[in-house]
């Protein structure tokens, strides 16, 4: 039944042509945009010691396209149509949790994105800009970990946190308050190498730098192998209280439906 969710979602995607070509454009804009600020920033002598240019070219392509490509608010988008139509309904009583096959159609959705939009406009881009390998061959494994575990993560945040439209009604506050702390916490956008130290120590230990940062500070080679595999599983770890939250609040929200009539 996931597979065949994941699969629909895919095809659904694929089908909108138009949608593609625009999202192409944009894939493309985003990565020259981070690419040329950062150039401009090492250029005049701002950036860190800790890291070169090349790495932070690298950064900026693989966070401005495979990272990218994960839309966390379409899940808040679909849940809060779902609440408004009533449709949420019928998923108490179908076989499935409702959660879970969230999930499984939006894996098929950022399935198609990656593979058809980002990993092109990434390799692409590599080409123009120059991109970097993995640290090795190890930090290569454990990059792949590292993503599937991000995008663990970002679906179970999203789902938690639209989970809280069953209350507060108002989705579209939520998918601002989604985007603002995933911009600011999760190192798509400026890694937390370039944090001020008492915020980068506290922002390392929360879920959301396992959904940009950790993945490419492991490729990068920025936490030798040990290290990496220790992050991954603090990660893991992140994602079994994230999982058990969204079933926690599911069931919530079950109640408050059948208490109020739905």
């Amino acid at each position: 039944m996931f597979l065949a969710l994941a699969s629909a979602g895919f095809r659904i995607e694929s089908s909108f042509r138009a949608q593609f070509w625009f999202k192409l454009l944009s894939g493309v804009l985003n990565v020259v945009a981070r690419v040329s600020i950062w150039q401009s920033v090492f250029l005049h002598g701002a950036g860190s010691t800790d890291i070169s240019l090349p790495q932070m070219v690298t950064y900026a392509i693989l966070g401005a396209t495979i990272f990218s490509t994960w839309d966390a608010t379409q899940i808040l988008r679909e849940i809060g149509a779902d609440i408004r139509s009533g449709n949420v309904v019928s998923h108490l009583m179908r076989p499935y949790s409702y959660p879970v096959s969230l999930f499984a159609r939006q894996l098929g959705v950022r399935a198609h994105d990656m593979l058809i939009l980002g990993l092109p406009v990434a390799v692409v881009m590599g080409c123009v800009y120059g991109f970097q390998p993995p640290a090795s061959v190890g930090h290569a494994a454990l990059f792949l970990l590292a993503l599937m575990l991000s995008l663990f993560l970002l679906f179970s945040l999203s789902i938690a946190v639209s989970m809280i439209g069953f209350w507060v009604m108002d989705m579209l506050a939520l998918e601002w308050f989604m985007r603002g702390t995933l911009a600011l916490f999760s190192g798509g956008l400026v890694p937390l190498w370039f944090y001020p130290d008492i915020i980068a120590e506290a922002v390392l230990y929360l879920p959301f730098a396992w959904i940009t940062f950790y993945p490419l500070a492991i490729y990068l080679g920025q936490l030798d192998l040990a290290a990496a595999a220790l992050q991954l599983v603090y990660g893991v770890g992140w994602a079994a209280v994230l999982a058990a939250l969204v079933a926690v609040m599911w069931r919530a929200a079950c109640r408050r439906m059948v208490v109020q009539g739905g």
